[in-house]
């Protein structure tokens, strides 16, 4: 399991803000959880808003919308 310090540089995209680094491992573990875990509720909200949004679109063409915007 990689060190909280490189799961975090990971999901920020970049080196992490000096606020971060002086945070102990165990706060850096807790920090990335909490990342990981507000980006996967995100993603199943807007998944659920873009399935949702269908409804306003004929029954005839829903299938071809969920293909052409990738759902």
């Amino acid at each position: 399991m990689p060190g909280p310090t490189r799961g975090l540089a990971e999901q920020l995209g970049g080196p992490l803000p000096d606020g971060i680094e002086t945070l102990d491992d165990a706060n850096k573990q807790v920090l990335a959880e909490a990342l990981r875990e507000a980006r996967r509720q995100q993603a199943a909200a807007l998944s659920a808003a873009a399935e949702d949004s269908l409804k306003y679109v004929p029954a005839l063409l829903r299938g071809a919308v969920r293909k052409a915007v990738g759902l």
